[in-house]
This record gives structure tokens, sequence and C-alpha cells, in this order.
């Protein structure tokens, strides 16, 4: 709707920063990916395994980038509220 605003007037602000966590979240799982892809290659073309090298490069940094994902948006965020003394649902 145009024109409407949050009753705080910052509700492009408040998205943009959210947003950019969860990209940034999306972006490390790419990055983490794509070097233990690219390190399982070069590894490969020494021993003379390239292919399956490469192939279990990407799943174990995809892996590692899921874990890592999981406790930035879930671990972390359930200490805090644990520590802080909120109920949990």
């Amino acid at each position: 709707m145009r024109g409407s605003r949050s009753p705080s007037g910052n509700g492009g602000e408040e998205v943009s920063r959210v947003s950019s966590r969860h990209l940034g979240h999306g972006m490390g799982l790419a990055a983490s990916a794509a070097f233990f892809g690219w390190l399982g290659s070069w590894i490969g073309e020494r021993v003379g395994a390239e292919s399956a090298l490469t192939l279990l490069g990407i799943l174990f940094g995809g892996a590692a980038g899921l874990c890592n994902m999981y406790i930035q948006l879930v671990v972390r965020p359930r200490e805090n509220d644990e520590s802080k003394g909120e109920p949990r649902d």
C-alpha cells in the first residue's frame, strides 16, 4: 500500500536489516560449499579422483554451512532467550 507506514516510521529499515542478515547466512552456505568443492577438486587432481573428491567437498561444505546456519538461526537465539529469563513456548 502506497503511503502506509509502520507506527515507528522505520519499517523499511527493519525489513532491510532482517533480510540482509538472512542473505548473509545464505551467502555463507554457498561460500562454504564452493570453497570445499574447490578444495576437493584441487586435492582430487593430485590424487587422481577429482570428480569424487569434488562431490565430497561440496557435500561436506554444504553440511558445514547448514550446521552453521542452524546454530546462528536456532541455537543462539534460544540461548539468548534463556539467558534473559524469558519463558519458551
